[in-house]
């Protein structure tokens, strides 16, 4: 009967020491989105999320990583997908924005990309974002 608790607990601490470590590669590996009107990383979150004119990448420490301009801020139709599109090609597993379309939201979700509706400087807003997490 020892015996077998033993052998119950080890597999429990196996299984929960690697759970711990699934987690904390998805916290590593998270990467932030943020809409923005211009490339720096002090610029304001963008009131629309799909034409916006660019969207700055962090990643899960807050570190700016890049700028990038947005395609799909002048398309007449289609930009909430195009965005979405390239947010997922960059690997951001969460968008910021001041708003999200109807549109943009359910390809984001297609994309399994988490959204947030905030306002203020982007690289605040991540700060806070990740010492809130």
């Amino acid at each position: 009967m020892i015996t077998r608790r033993i052998q119950f607990i080890i597999v429990n601490s196996i299984l929960l020491f690697f759970f711990g470590l699934t987690i904390s590669a998805y916290a590593d590996s998270m990467k932030i989105a943020v809409a923005t009107t211009g490339p720096e990383k002090t610029a304001a979150i963008s009131q629309q999320a799909a034409r916006s004119p660019f969207f700055l990448f962090f990643d899960s420490s807050g570190n700016f990583l890049e700028a990038v301009e947005n395609p799909s801020k002048d398309l007449p139709g289609g930009a909430g997908q195009s965005a979405a599109s390239l947010i997922a090609k960059k690997e951001a597993t969460l968008i910021i924005a001041g708003d999200i379309g109807h549109k943009m939201k359910q390809a984001l979700m297609d994309y399994q990309i988490k959204y947030t509706k905030k306002t203020g400087v982007a690289y605040d807003v991540v700060q806070t974002i990740i010492q809130n997490q």
